[in-house]
Order: C-alpha cells, then structure tokens, then sequence
C-alpha cells in the first residue's frame, strides 16, 4: 500500500513555520510515506527547501498553483499523487510519531474502510462554552445543540472498539483511498474562498456512496489554529468574508439535506445567523450582523439549487 502525505497551504509567510513543524513530524514517524506532496499559493521555493531539509530521503514534490482555493488546489495534488492512500493534512497540524503507523493498522484491520480519521486534538480551544461556567457559557452550549455536528451527525456514529468508532464526517487529519476520492468526485469545486465545510462535505459523500469513515483514536494529532482569535482579525478587517465562509458551510449542509434532515440543516442555518453577533461583538463590527445571515441565505438557496443542476 503506497502512502502520500498532502499538506494543503496558502504558502503565507505567516504559514510557514507551521509547516516546518508538521514536515518535521513526518520525517520523524515510526512508518514514515512513500511520497510528500505539498500544494500551495505560493512559497514553493521556500517550502521546496524545507522538504530537502527534513525528508531527503522521501520523495516529495511541491506543486505551487499562484491561487488560493481549498478545493482546487486539494484536488489538483490528489490528481498528481502516488499514493492508493492519500493522508489530507492542514498546514498546522502536528502528528505524533505513530499517526501513520496506526492508520494503516486500520485499514489493514478493515480492509473495505475508505477513510481512517484520526483524533485531532486542539491545542488552543477558544470560545464560549469551550471551558469554564457562567451565563454566557451556559447559553453557547445550549445554543451548540442547534448545529450539525449536534443535532444529526452523533446518529452515525457507532463503537467498535476501544479506540475503533465508525463516524459520518472528518477534517484534514485524515487518510482516504485514493480510488475512493476519485469515485466520489473529490472535493466539490463549486465554490469560491472564504470556503468551510469542504471537508464535511467530502465525507457525507463517500458516506453516501455506501463507504465507511473509521476515526482511530490512537493516531493523534496535534491541531494549532486559534480559530476564534483569527476570525476575529479576519471578519473585523473583511466583513464580507463571514458571509463567504456561511454560504459555502451552509451550502454544502444543504446539499447533502437527504442524509442531515432538512430540519437539522435549517436549525444549523440558525445557530449561524446567532452566531453572526457573536461575531460581531467580538469584532466590533455591526455589517457581520448583516452578513452572516446573508451567507447563510445565499448557501441555503445554492443548496437547494444544486439537486436540480446535477
């Protein structure tokens, strides 16, 4: 079983010291991939160097496309790997030594599985509701109740074992069979950065598809982004860039309504709209109360829309 490790980037200056320690990682991993493929905006000089530096021995390539589109970009390196299994990794992450090991145990283990997840764990959980009591803390997690991840997915999810659990959804700490993701049509390009979502929607896909999606617990990951404190940089200076990252989400929720319930979808689109100011308190910017619910509508509709053109 031939491995390709693909880290997906924008290349920002800001990036790259992330994926020095992630490179650094999967040079140091018990069993290590045949192949390293990293896709980026930009830096692939930069970014080339730091694979000489760390996998010398691993043959790996860069392939630097001049835009930045999740989607694109992810499905241009799958299209360009060797791998029969593909790992789908953020530029953030830090996997611990036997990630690869334990992920192919799995799919040694269950041989029919399409995708192993790992634990992804996140080193700066931010937000109300992710620690601590209180008012506010209390009505975040009430208001949780309303999203997906609450209200539809924990359905599909069913033990096998100790550390085996059979899940409908991943993120980028993930190993896919490349047949499979081609079966499936890889990621959906039909949509524009800001983009969330894609990944969830990939999954429910090769769910769809009659695939299994088996999360092992024992390979670990080590996630970096502070998400709360980078959307409140972002949508504080770009307003309308929380309207684009609504409107993919909740696109690719809606499109997949047949498996999530059309009711569930809606209440998502809800705790969104609520969630817009969140936002727009945090950043101290009254437009992301008009543009959250705006890109909630937008995906909504794209959503529905989708049945009919495919």
């Amino acid at each position: 079983m031939r491995v390709t490790a693909l880290i997906l980037t924008s290349g920002s200056k800001d990036r790259i010291p992330y994926i020095e320690v992630l490179i650094k990682s999967i040079a140091k991993q018990t069993v290590k991939p045949h192949e390293v493929v990293v896709a980026t905006e930009t830096s692939g000089n930069l970014i080339n160097d730091l694979l000489r530096k760390y996998v010398p021995d691993i043959e790996h390539k860069v392939i630097e496309t001049g835009y930045w589109n999740k989607c694109l970009t992810a499905n241009k390196a799958i299209l360009r790997s060797s791998g029969d299994v593909v790992f789908l990794l953020e530029d953030d992450l830090y996997l611990t030594p036997n990630f690869i090991e334990e992920v192919l145990k799995t799919f040694r283990e269950y041989p029919s599985t399409a995708c192993v997840y790992t634990n992804c764990i996140w080193v700066f959980p931010e937000g109300a509701g992710t620690r601590g009591n209180g008012i506010v803390s209390d009505l975040a997690r009430v208001l949780r109740k309303l999203t997906i991840h609450n209200s539809a997915l924990p359905r599909f999810v069913r033990k096998i074992s100790d550390h085996l659990i059979e899940v409908p959804v991943f993120t980028m700490s993930v190993a896919c069979k490349k047949e499979v993701l081609l079966r499936v049509g890889l990621y959906d390009m039909n949509v524009n950065e800001p983009i969330l979502g894609e990944d969830y929607d990939l999954a429910l896909r090769i769910v769809k598809a009659g695939y299994k999606i088996i999360q092992n617990t024992k390979a670990v990951s080590y996630h970096f982004t502070k998400q709360v404190s980078k959307g409140v940089r972002r949508y504080g200076e770009k307003p309308r860039a929380l309207m684009g990252t609504y409107a993919s989400e909740v696109y690719f929720m809606t499109k997949n309504r047949d498996l999530l319930g059309t009711g569930n979808v809606i209440m998502h689109m809800v705790y969104r709209i609520i969630e817009s100011v969140a936002w727009g308190i945090r950043a101290r910017n009254p437009l992301l109360l008009i543009y959250g619910p705006a890109g909630s509508l937008m995906g909504f509709i794209k959503g529905i829309a989708y049945k009919y053109k495919n």
